[in-house]
């Protein structure tokens, strides 16, 4: 019988997260950036699937993708910023807020559940 050298797999131990800010600002943490190529990436189109309040990230390279959005990086992470998307669907953050990041294969696209956030109803209330 012979033996299998086991060389346990190089993974950095941290879980692909996103931050959302007030501002409509969406954060990809290294993690992510790392795990999904988004270091290659010029463009993003969001999706939202209202029955499972998830939102769907679709990285792409065409600036004339219907949708597309510029992706900002800065030192190891990537942003964008979308306050028209989180505004149509009711979606508001009194502070910044992580989140797991996942993959779906069949769409090919980035997901980001939103389950335990409220929706709000109405306009967002002003501060004073």
């Amino acid at each position: 019988m012979s033996f299998e050298k086991f060389i346990p797999p190089q993974t950095s131990g941290v879980r692909p997260r996103a931050t959302i800010r007030p501002s409509g600002l969406i954060s990809f943490d290294a993690a992510t950036v790392e795990t999904f190529g988004l270091d290659t990436a010029s463009y993003a189109v969001l999706y939202f699937d209202k029955t499972r309040k998830m939102v769907g990230v679709q990285i792409t390279k065409n600036q004339g993708d219907d949708g597309a959005l510029k992706l900002s990086r800065r030192r190891r992470s990537v942003s964008l910023k979308a306050p028209q998307f989180f505004d149509l669907y009711g979606l508001s953050f009194e502070e910044a807020q992580r989140f797991d990041v996942g993959h779906d294969p069949d769409s090919n696209m980035l997901t980001i559940s939103l389950k335990h956030v409220q929706r709000r109803r109405g306009r967002r209330p002003k501060k004073l």
